[in-house]
């Protein structure tokens, strides 16, 4: 059965939400992956979105609620996602493990698509993941723990059953590096190379590129220390 995240927002407003609620959201979105969470104030994003602080207090209450809604309405979903993905495989595996390929399709595919997606965010939602990486605060730390820790536990289970011959931490660190490689090489999707190659492709030539590629990285043998 389907562990599901789906929970009542933390950082939403009882209130419905509305344009300028959305405003807010998308102008926040956008100065944080620019400047990073500590460098953007209330003020900033008042006067870029064009509304007054009641607008921020109405629908968030504070600066500390309004950046884990930002990242709420973005990580909930792919989280969701990655566990119906998942429970699809399963079901279609029947009494075996289901594959590699799909465990890690499962797991990557919402990032890639919501990456290259302008209306989820895309490379922005991106940038900002990657800065939270190296620019740690409570509110992102809350989100991630109430919705990508129990992605993780049911993906490290069955990634245990496909690879049986891998540890516990063995299943750790090859995610843990696949996400990072996945963050790095997403922010550099659009980009053009000093030889003027870009890097740019459609969203299912990346997958099979990276999925290829993490793949490998769970079928190698790391050599005794």
């Amino acid at each position: 059965m389907i562990l599901t995240t789906h929970k009542t927002p933390l950082f939403a407003s009882e209130k419905a939400p509305g344009a300028t609620r959305n405003r807010v959201l998308n102008v926040a979105e956008q100065l944080f992956a620019e400047r990073g969470l500590h460098a953007v104030s209330i003020r900033d994003i008042t006067r870029a979105a064009g509304v007054n602080l009641g607008a921020i207090n109405y629908h968030f209450g504070s600066k500390e609620r309004l950046i884990g809604a930002v990242f709420e309405r973005r990580i909930a979903p792919i989280s969701e996602e990655r566990l119906r993905a998942l429970e699809a495989a399963e079901k279609t595996a029947g009494d075996v493990p289901p594959t590699l390929e799909a465990v890690l399709d499962a797991m990557f595919r919402p990032t890639v698509e919501q990456a290259m997606d302008p209306e989820r965010g895309g490379a922005t939602f991106g940038k900002l993941m990657v800065r939270c990486f190296v620019e740690p605060h409570t509110a992102v730390e809350e989100v991630m723990r109430r919705y990508l820790d129990p992605v993780v536990r049911r993906f490290d289970t069955v990634l245990m059953c496909v690879k049986p011959n891998l540890t516990a931490e063995d299943v750790l660190w090859r995610m843990h590096l696949l996400i990072g490689a996945l963050h790095q090489s997403l922010l550099l999707w659009d980009r053009t190379l000093p030889d003027g190659r870009t890097l740019r492709m459609e969203p299912e030539t990346y997958l099979k590129r990276f999925l290829a590629f993490a793949k490998t990285a769970f079928h190698a043998s790391i050599p005794e220390a």
